[in-house]
């Protein structure tokens, strides 16, 4: 038998976000880039995001065919930065020094699926690339992650949000919470 999806938060009936959902409007555009595997999956936080904030751009795909309509738009953009560690990536709070961010790019997967998006996109590597300096402690607990210091894309979020001087970041956090709350702990 079919799981019963909730028709506004589109989590497991059973795990309905909705009555704690507080809508926020950022200044800062979040725009994500979520692997297809993610999106039906009934533990995923990019649609928390996108509850909080309604006004988050989420683009399914993998490969630069499927982020063509935003591609253009993005790589033009002096002010987006892409949300992803690498070698060469800065701190969050230096790029702010240099340029402003008025768009935050996050890859929504696994950290391997986020990963092949990486690198199955070129055009992002020309982007301004940011990590979070001080990353916070992953309080998601009802999935596993293999990297050490790992966050939930709505952890990374908030906490780069937090950074960039946006108000109410707790109001993603506590979605993340809630949901957390109807699912047994991984730990």
């Amino acid at each position: 038998m079919p799981r019963t999806d909730c028709p506004r938060c589109a989590y497991p009936q059973q795990s309905c976000v909705c009555s704690a959902i507080n809508e926020t409007s950022y200044q800062t555009q979040i725009v994500i880039l979520q692997h297809p595997s993610e999106v039906k999956h009934a533990k995923n936080t990019a649609r928390l995001i996108s509850l909080v904030a309604p006004k988050t751009e989420t683009i399914v795909g993998e490969t630069p065919k499927d982020f063509g309509a935003v591609r253009g738009r993005l790589i033009s953009n002096p002010n987006a930065v892409i949300l992803f560690p690498t070698a060469t990536s800065l701190a969050l709070d230096e790029s702010m020094d240099t340029m402003p961010i008025d768009t935050l790019i996050i890859i929504d997967g696994t950290w391997r699926k986020a990963k092949k998006i990486w690198l199955s996109n070129p055009w992002l590597h020309g982007m301004r690339v940011c990590h979070l300096k001080s990353p916070i402690s992953s309080r998601y607990h009802i999935r596993s992650s293999r990297q050490p210091d790992g966050l939930a894309s709505i952890e990374a979020a908030a906490s780069a949000l937090s950074q960039l001087g946006e108000r109410n970041t707790g109001a993603l956090v506590d979605a993340l919470m809630a949901m957390q709350k109807c699912w047994p702990s991984r730990y």
